[in-house]
């Protein structure tokens, strides 16, 4: 039933749930009389009119009126496939679940611990007996209650039946054992080896396929002429993304002993290919799928030409939340649009979830010239040739053949030698850079000395932006040098601290006479150093992500980028205190 324009008078007593319409513009206030109930539909919180203005209302103790509502898949790791144990058992799938949490609005800064299972190990060696590795649980935990998604069953290579586990692993040929079974509601059971006697050795093996989150594993099939490995059972459908994505498919049956083999087919959501013994290797489980590892196939020589071939890995598991995109905020794993106003948030690796009210986790946007967040699916994909700048104007090229790493979200990996992205063309003057980056190895005057500079952020003609190492012609034993003032050599700003390998936010922010530098959150005060007086701020035309505009020297940085902004207005520490705040828990600091 619905109603419009309802004014109510006097008091009014509701038991159960009420729903209040979403979807609708905040009323005038002097068209609307005090007492007015409204949804904030952008921000999610319930607002009243109050003496003609309109007002947060504050939750009740003890109630949840509006909660949000969190959709998360979980997938643990896929079983590894069994040994070339003459046609072995693929590998199943990890276990898939798939509901929704409702947390209290009023649980700003709650967390989710994700745990992301690896997958199993395939089998090795000739002959029979080694089975695949069962794949590693995946989990989520909030408010003392965790769920967990159970790793994939390792398929057989030898005398006994597929290991159970979220999908149950394949059988194995040579000893026509049966599959191993799946978990109730997380995915189905591994399909049956199978044997066939040909007589004067001429005996055939096939392994069944690993099951999948939706479909058992097929048998294996032997007869007087071939030999057939078990198709990896389908897994799951899931358009949590935004875009229909199977996941947690079997791995597909081994073949091959004397007759014609022909490899088990892999099950769709990321299942690998069994192996065939005359003709083709299994295939690994896809990685962050949950798929089963393709069984093995042959034995240890062939009398029709094939080879001893070994199973293969199940592919790792995987955890992604989902949330409309005005409900709240939230920061951790690697996020992209989801369509339909929603977020998701993907965990490739172990970490944190952790959820706030819509305004939490937010950066100063005032002045933000570029803003590169490789946490953030818009920036880059791993795959295209342009970064873009979610600012949406001044987009990098990418030089050479960096990757993009989920670690801590995202970040580009660049290898230190010629890995970098650019922008040229443009004019701007830098009164705030900021990067947060992993290192690999320590930042000390040992590491980097001024003919191997390694230069993260570079900004314009040489020297410009950070540089890590010692500059030994007017300074000595710098660390981390930012040259954002004149471009004399000894017109930098720097720090003498020594840092290991690790993940660090480092920022440059003018502070009206020199640059202060800040690390991890904190203004390094006893060390920040203008060395000549220069005051004088230095306009720039270029963004380099990994490197230093020099005519002779490259200064590659070597490690991973996950985020860099710039800022063409001053800063205050606030703004620096906010951003890092913003950012922290990504990384753990």
């Amino acid at each position: 039933m619905k109603y419009g324009n309802i004014e109510l008078t006097g008091s009014l007593d509701i038991s159960g749930s009420f729903t209040v319409p979403s979807g609708i513009t905040l009323p005038d206030e002097t068209s609307t009389p005090d007492g007015s109930l409204f949804f904030d539909t952008a921000n999610s919180v319930l607002c009243g009119l109050v003496s003609g203005s309109w007002a947060t209302m504050p939750p009740v103790a003890g109630s949840d009126p509006f909660p949000v509502t969190i959709s998360y898949l979980l997938v643990a790791g896929g079983g590894g496939g069994g040994s070339s144990g003459a046609g072995s058992g693929g590998g199943g799938a990890g276990g898939l679940l798939s509901s929704s949490i409702s947390p209290p609005n009023s649980a700003s800064g709650s967390t989710f611990t994700v745990t992301v299972g690896a997958g199993g190990a395939g089998g090795t060696g000739t002959g029979y007996g080694n089975h695949g590795a069962n794949g590693q649980n995946s989990s989520i935990s909030y408010n003392s209650i965790t769920t967990t998604a159970t790793g994939g069953g390792g398929g057989s290579g030898g005398n006994q039946v597929g290991s159970s586990g979220g999908s149950g692993g394949g059988g194995n040929g040579g000893y026509d054992t049966a599959g191993g079974s799946g978990t109730t509601g997380q995915g189905d059971d591994g399909g049956d080896g199978t044997y066939s006697s040909g007589g004067s050795g001429q005996d055939a093996y096939a392994g069944g396929g690993g099951g999948g989150a939706s479909q058992v594993g097929s048998d294996g099939f032997a007869n007087a002429s071939s030999e057939i490995g078990g198709t990896g059972g389908t897994g799951l459908a899931s358009n949590i993304t935004g875009t229909s994505t199977h996941y947690a498919g079997g791995g597909g049956g081994g073949a091959g002993y004397r007759r014609t083999t022909t490899a088990g087919v892999a099950g769709t959501g990321g299942g690998g290919t069994g192996a065939s013994s005359q003709t083709s290797d299994a295939t690994a489980g896809a990685a962050n799928t949950g798929g089963g590892g393709g069984g093995g196939g042959g034995y240890t020589s062939n009398p029709n030409g094939g080879s001893s071939r070994n199973g293969k890995s199940g592919g790792a598991g995987v955890a992604i939340f989902a949330y409309g995109s005005g409900s709240l905020n939230s920061i951790g794993g690697h996020e992209s649009d989801a369509g339909s106003g929603k977020k998701a948030h993907k965990f490739s690796s172990s970490g944190t979830f952790y959820i706030g009210a819509p305004t939490d986790f937010q950066i100063v946007t005032d002045d933000l010239l570029v803003n590169y967040d490789f946490a953030n699916a818009a920036t880059w994909n791993g795959s295209a040739s342009t970064i873009t700048d979610l600012q949406g104007t001044h987009n990098l090229s990418i030089v050479s053949s960096p990757t993009l790493d989920l670690t801590h979200g995202g970040g580009l990996s660049l290898d230190g030698t010629d890995d970098h992205a650019v922008k040229t063309g443009i004019s701007y003057t830098p009164y705030m850079a900021e990067i947060w980056l992993t290192t690999d190895v320590a930042i000390n005057t040992g590491t980097y000395t001024d003919s191997n500079y390694a230069s993260p952020l570079g900004l314009g003609d040489y020297p410009g932006g950070f540089t890590f190492g010692a500059y030994t012609g007017g300074m000595t034993n710098e660390t981390i040098a930012f040259w954002g003032q004149n471009y004399a050599s000894t017109g930098a700003t720097y720090i003498r601290d020594t840092f290991s390998a690790g993940t660090y936010q480092i920022v440059a922010n003018w502070n009206g006479s020199t640059y202060d530098i800040w690390v991890n959150g904190s203004k390094k005060t006893a060390y920040a150093i203008a060395t000549n007086g220069n005051t004088t701020l230095h306009a720039r035309d270029t963004i380099y992500l990994g490197k230093e505009d020099h005519a002779t020297q490259s200064y590659e940085f070597g490690g991973r980028i996950h985020n860099v902004k710039i800022y063409t207005a001053q800063k205050t520490d606030a703004d620096v205190t906010q951003n890092w705040n913003a950012l922290r828990k990504r990384f753990g600091l």
